[in-house]
């Protein structure tokens, strides 16, 4: 009975999962070397809030790859602040040996997952802001015209992988003739179902298992 019950709880979670939407409150700043992220997530109408803050990035090459965040979590009403390091690690040659014959696949698996996850994901609010400055006013022209650039780009493949419902997107690049610099400061709104999450961690954790399958085989 006890087995049932679980299971029934389980179905009626899962089944509650499609129907409970999602907040996910993003936002990027960078001011001259200083970095500063923002993750919030909404659900409930508010009943469930979770905050993630990443104040810091440091990056350190004197020892290897090397980095360092000073995450500040945030759920609810309490608070704890954590450090972490992470080191990227060698991996042995005989490994990509064997990855390399099914990598194609393996790669396209991601891809077909990432693609649904993406089209599940709806877009309700987009700000982009970038200030550049350079000591020569020439110099700060063409870059400012070179960012306009880079907002074109970035946003036509980001209207392509998900839905935006946006009329019109906040986009601003201020050359500032007078003081060099830049900063950069991206704000987005998306909405998603819980349960288009849950399912595409399964489809990456599928893919995952058959790559590693495979290579098992191979090896």
């Amino acid at each position: 009975m006890r087995i049932l019950a679980l299971f029934l709880a389980l179905l009626f979670w899962l089944a509650l999962s499609l129907v409970i939407k999602a907040q996910i409150d993003f936002r990027y700043r960078r001011k001259d070397e200083r970095d500063h992220l923002e993750i919030g997530l909404r659900a409930l109408h508010g009943l469930w809030q979770f905050k993630l803050q990443v104040p810091t990035i440091q990056f350190s090459w004197e020892k290897g790859p090397l980095i360092e965040v000073d995450p500040s979590v945030r759920s609810g009403r309490t608070r704890s602040k954590m450090k972490t390091q992470a080191r990227v690690r060698y991996v042995r040659r005989h490994f990509f040996l064997r990855l390399w014959p099914r990598l194609h696949r393996i790669m396209a698996g991601f891809r077909r997952a990432r693609a649904r996850f993406y089209r599940s994901i709806y877009c309700t609010a987009l700000e982009w802001r970038v200030a550049i400055g350079c000591r020569d006013p020439v110099n700060t022209a063409l870059a400012a015209g070179a960012f306009w650039s880079v907002l074109g780009v970035a946003l036509t493949r980001f209207y392509r992988q998900i839905q935006v419902r946006v009329k019109k997107p906040l986009l601003q690049v201020t050359p500032l003739f007078q003081t060099p610099g830049f900063s950069c400061d991206i704000h987005c709104i998306f909405q998603l179902r819980i349960g288009h999450i849950i399912f595409a961690g399964i489809s990456l954790l599928r893919t995952i298992r058959l790559g590693k399958s495979r290579l098992g085989k191979r090896g």
